[in-house]
């Protein structure tokens, strides 16, 4: 299963107040249906950080995110023996990608292909949060924060009226 992991700074009227959104998809497509392709393309490119791991199968965003990771020189070398036992050596260079969508496609469980906005890609081996030292505790906030969400909020005592006289 694929998932693109999108972190966005997010402001009131264009100025900044550090808030980080982070829409977490199944795959661009999803955003695309929920909110329109001119939309899920503001979103991917306005985000920070893209954390994709594999399983997606769309060959487009499978290419457009090879692209984005861009390509490299491959070397191949040639040797042709003529009629008469002469040699004749070859060295030619192409451009591949650095990882081809089929590669990206079947990223292994567990690992991470980091895209930050200014640096080269990362990839990353992904810890559940269960297996973390700290799940103990993680698990006591979770639950604790859960247990808020589910209480109801008090309900205020009815404000007076104002500018009414008696």
């Amino acid at each position: 299963m694929a998932c693109l992991i999108l972190c966005k700074p997010c402001g009131f009227d264009r100025s900044w107040t550090g808030i980080t959104t982070m829409p977490v998809l199944q795959s661009l497509a999803q955003a695309r249906t929920k909110w329109s392709d001119n939309a899920a393309g503001t979103i991917w490119d306005a985000s920070i950080v893209k954390i994709v791991l594999g399983g997606s199968s769309n060959a487009k965003d499978l290419h457009d995110l090879a692209t984005l990771i861009g390509d490299r020189d491959e070397t191949t070398d040639s040797t042709t023996i003529g009629d008469r036992g002469s040699r004749s050596s070859q060295r030619s260079i192409r451009r591949v990608p650095i990882m081809p969508p089929d590669t990206i496609r079947t990223l292994p469980f567990g690992t991470g292909l980091i895209m930050l906005r200014s640096a080269p890609p990362i990839i990353a081996t992904l810890q559940m949060w269960t297996a973390r030292p700290d799940a103990k505790t993680l698990r006591a906030n979770r639950e604790e924060i859960e247990g808020l969400m589910r209480t109801p909020a008090p309900e205020e005592p009815p404000t007076k009226p104002t500018g009414e006289s008696v």
